[in-house]
């Protein structure tokens, strides 16, 4: 038997009885069959290039996968639910955790520094390797990695072992975000599909720091901090089933040669850079920003970055972070306009903590129940956005308006009291910040996306949330020096009502200055921003739309 067989016929899958074998015709001698009176015997046997046996295993897990395909925007979007779960839980369960392991108070800023150094640090290189060798198979990787990590963390008997496990857990989150990212923009074209799928995954973000308050509340109340890695851990390894199941498969799009291997250099570089420029934000608030802790360390990630910036444009030829990413100018613009939204973002939420807790004296679980109206009604604005946004094709008069709601925001806070009713000043600030929130964030982040290729969504994406990393803490040490030296405590001392004055009169200040910072930032992007956008939202639909009509005149031709 042989493919050059007359009779052989190939039939289409529909056709076939397991949907996808071929059908192959062979003749038979009639000394093959004697019962058979004529010269041949048509027989028709169904033929597979996979193997027999295995056949109905994987028909079965191929039919659960074409079923959980279309859930996979909403798997992917777990990701970001998981990663802010994570950080708003722990923000809750800080005292616990200090208290628990022994940290001094210089020590406790690792509890939450260590994992934004490795995050950040390790966000390019996540991205580019997901860009080359897969997103799917970066994010799952990410997830076992990330479960598996949360799980020792809950372990710790020590603040070493704490901090050493949390920044491993790091790793795991950069993985898994900016591939989330990319998944969506390679798998969503640019228009209302994309813009949709993003309000969702922003959506998710919004959802997880509802249940990260919650949880860490409840889970603290009941049992002890440890659970709360832990329920991230079982989330994490949840989602990598989930994961495997509902991503579709897709091979690397770029070149398949010796040029398409890891730029090691660069990635070295650029990732210890990084961790080296965020480990100095994260700390010089506390230990000083010209300290002999802090100033060698930004010099050496300074360093780096030159290092890293020349490796780039002279000696390699596939680079971790291309250039040419950089002359799109709606995503350079993006990318520092996101620099200030985050560090605004960051600080006010730091402030109307602390204003909920030491002014107000409001429990953990108290606090986090005031913060439940802003990620609801956030979750709901995202979803609206979704669906509104597609219409628009400039996204900056959204961008600007939102840095003007949230510096509002910031005043109403400022002139809260300890005998103020919560649903006056705070309540109405928190809204006025989620309308700030939600005109702001998700056209920065479509505007940053957009105008990539396929083969770079996985590094823009990384990029994105880099800039979320710096600009979080920077931004916080900003307002928060800002706050510090407004005020001298000792002024205060043995008196509770002045102490809360002092401490009102210091929060007030530092949220003088998110306002300014939103002022600043406003500033900057109404010049950055470009104010007629190549191939917007609108357009690239538009585009899309005039392609299908083409093709079916050519067809009817």
């Amino acid at each position: 038997m042989t493919d050059s067989n007359p009779h052989r016929t190939l039939d289409g899958p529909d056709d076939t009885p397991d949907g996808d074998s071929e059908i192959i015709t062979i003749e038979l001698p009639e000394s093959v069959i004697p019962a058979v009176k004529q010269d041949v015997v048509p027989v028709t046997i169904p033929f597979s290039d996979k193997v027999q046996p295995s056949a109905a295993p994987q028909g079965t897990l191929a039919a659960i996968q074409s079923k959980m395909t279309p859930l996979m925007l909403y798997v992917v979007s777990l990701a970001q639910f998981i990663d802010i779960m994570n950080g708003s839980s722990i923000t809750v369960a800080l005292v616990d955790i200090t208290n628990s392991l022994g940290f001094d108070s210089y020590n406790a800023q690792w509890i939450m520094s260590s994992y934004i150094v490795t995050f950040g640090g390790f966000l390019l290189l996540a991205g580019r390797v997901g860009d080359m060798y897969g997103h799917r198979n970066v994010f799952l990787a990410g997830q076992v990695w990330f479960g598996l990590w949360s799980i020792i963390i809950s372990f710790s008997t020590s603040p070493v072992m704490f901090c050493v496990t949390r920044a491993l857990q790091g790793i795991g989150a950069s993985m898994s975000v900016p591939t989330a990212l990319g998944l969506i923009a390679t798998t969503f074209p640019a228009g209302p599909k994309r813009t949709g799928a993003l309000s969702v995954f922003s959506g998710f973000g919004a959802a997880g720091a509802v249940v990260g308050l919650l949880l860490a509340g409840a889970l603290i109340s009941a049992m002890t901090w440890n659970w709360i890695f832990r329920f991230s851990g079982i989330l994490s390894f949840v989602l990598f089933i989930l994961g495997y199941l509902a991503i579709p498969f897709t091979a690397p799009k770029g070149p398949q040669d010796k040029a398409q291997k890891i730029d090691v250099a660069g990635a070295l570089t650029a990732t210890s850079s990084l961790i080296c420029i965020i480990y100095y934000i994260s700390t010089g608030s506390a230990s000083g920003w010209a300290s002999v802790q802090t100033l060698p360390v930004l010099a050496a990630g300074l360093v780096l970055l030159g290092l890293f910036f020349w490796i780039e444009a002279r000696l390699v030829a596939n680079p971790i972070m291309p250039f040419r990413i950089w002359r799109l100018p709606s995503f350079s613009s993006a990318f520092v306009a996101i620099l200030f939204l985050q560090g605004q973002f960051q600080g006010f939420v730091y402030f109307s903590t602390l204003i909920f807790q030491n002014v107000m004296g409001y429990s953990s679980m108290q606090t986090a129940l005031a913060f439940l109206a802003h990620s609801v009604a956030t979750i709901a604005l995202f979803t609206a956005l979704g669906k509104i946004l597609p219409r628009f094709k400039r996204f900056k008069p959204f961008i600007l308006t939102g840095f003007v709601f949230r510096s509002v925001a910031a005043i109403m806070f400022a002139f809260v009291h300890p005998s103020t009713s919560y649903w006056t000043l705070p309540f109405l600030g928190l809204m006025v910040h989620v309308i700030g929130l939600g005109t702001s964030l998700l056209p920065a982040q479509i505007t940053a996306l957009k105008d990539a290729k396929n083969e770079d969504q996985g590094v823009v994406g990384a990029l994105y949330s880099t800039g979320l990393q710096i600009g979080a803490p920077f931004g916080l040490a900003i307002v928060t020096a800002i706050s510090e030296n407004s005020v001298n405590m000792d002024d205060a001392a043995g008196d509770t009502t002045a102490s809360k004055d002092l401490l009102m009169k210091s929060y007030r200040n530092g949220l003088f200055g998110v306002a300014a910072l939103g002022v600043l930032g406003l500033i900057v992007s109404a010049i950055l921003l470009p104010n007629k956008p190549k191939g917007g939202i609108v357009d690239a639909a538009s585009s899309e739309l005039k392609e299908e009509i083409s093709s079916e005149e050519k067809i009817e031709a």
